[in-house]
This record gives C-alpha cells, sequence and structure tokens, in this order.
C-alpha cells in the first residue's frame, strides 16, 4: 500500500522526449505530404534545401540529405537536438498554423524541461507550454498510428513534478549513460577485429585509453 508505481517511474528526455520528437516528425512529413497534394513532394523538397542552406555553427550537426525522419539514418538524440532547431523555421510557412504552434509549444517545453537550473515560475511556464501542445496536437493525429495516444506522448504530464522532486533530469536522465557507453563499448568495438576474442580487445583498448 506504500508503494507508487507512478511516482516510481521517471521521466527520461533521450527516450520520452526524442522519441515524441521523432513522432511528430512522422506525422509532419505526411501532414505536408496530404495538406499539399500533388506539390507535397516538392514543397518536402524545398524545406530539405533550407535546412541544408543553413550555415555551420558549433555544435549544429547539418542536414544536407534531408531533415524529416525519412531521410536520417540512426539519428542519435544530439542529431534530433539539432533537427528540433532548425525544423520550424524551415517549415513554418508551408504548414497549418495549428501545427506550427504545436511544433512551437512542444519546442518550447523541451528546451524548459532540460534546461540546467529551474524556478518555480519557469516550471509554471514549462506546464503552459505543454499544456498549448496537447491543446493544438490533434492536427497531427490523423497521421499517427496511435492517434497520438502512446506513453511517451503521456509521460510529459510529469516531467514538473518529478523536476520538483528529483531536480534537473540530467541527474537521473539515461542520456548520461548512453553517451559513456558509446565511449566505452561501441566506439572500443569499431577497433577490433570482430573475429577474435573483441572483448579482450575492446578492454585493452578501454585500458589504454584511460
Amino acid at each position: 500500500p506504500y508503494f507508487d508505481i507512478h511516482s516510481s517511474i521517471v521521466v527520461d528526455d533521450l527516450h520520452q522526449l526524442g522519441g515524441v520528437y521523432t513522432h511528430l516528425l512522422k506525422c509532419l512529413d505526411a501532414l505536408i505530404l496530404d495538406y499539399h497534394g500533388s506539390r507535397g513532394n516538392s514543397i518536402i523538397e524545398e524545406i530539405n534545401m533550407r535546412a541544408s542552406e543553413i550555415p555551420a555553427y558549433q555544435n549544429h550537426r547539418k542536414f544536407n540529405n534531408g531533415v524529416f525522419y525519412r531521410f536520417l539514418r540512426n539519428p542519435t538524440y544530439t542529431e534530433m537536438r539539432s533537427n528540433m532547431t532548425i525544423m520550424l523555421p524551415c517549415c513554418h510557412d508551408y504548414i497549418p498554423l495549428q501545427a506550427a504552434l504545436c511544433l512551437r509549444h512542444f519546442l518550447d517545453f523541451t528546451m524548459h524541461a532540460t534546461a540546467k537550473e529551474h524556478t518555480e515560475q519557469s516550471l509554471l511556464e514549462m506546464q503552459e507550454s505543454l499544456d498549448a501542445y496537447y491543446i493544438y496536437s490533434p492536427v497531427f493525429q490523423k497521421y499517427s498510428k496511435s492517434g497520438l495516444n502512446f506513453p511517451k506522448n503521456h509521460m510529459l504530464q510529469k516531467y514538473a513534478d518529478d523536476i520538483r522532486s528529483r531536480g534537473v533530469i540530467s541527474g537521473y536522465s539515461t542520456t548520461s549513460s548512453e553517451h559513456q557507453h558509446i565511449i566505452d563499448v561501441k566506439k572500443p568495438a569499431k577497433r577490433t577485429n570482430r573475429r577474435f576474442d573483441s572483448l579482450s580487445q575492446m578492454a585493452n583498448f578501454v585500458y589504454k585509453k584511460d
């Protein structure tokens, strides 16, 4: 009677915010094709061209092959964060106002949620952005197989409470451990010959690096 399963499941920006944005990106692609009919593919190409022409700047990933999810190959969360910063400016004049507002408020919510410090005022603003996102999100429902009714989308309601009770989400998100996994496992694995005792080769690589 003293165990609350709801409170024991904490929020996670890597899999939840990244997962919801990926879902919205796929819905946005379908919406543009439907909204513009025969011109849909040319509009997609125009948006991709806009994205590719954005000048390079620090910590921003270039999207030369396309900015929509179908043009990305196993994108990382860092790449999706770069995608978030440019998608709306690139496509805002080609989508309905409701879709633009939905994306804008989701991005506002994401930036608030992943901030390094919070005040009660910033958490209230974050919640307002989330409420507005839920108000405008029905514009994407017909393009979502689940009708936007999936756990990651519902978990967004938990962010404000978890930040109040546990602190900034970087302290308990899986983002840090996933990044360390890349450094300690994935990169060393690429340095092995993949045939003879790969584990020992990986351990030797990490040992020498340290």
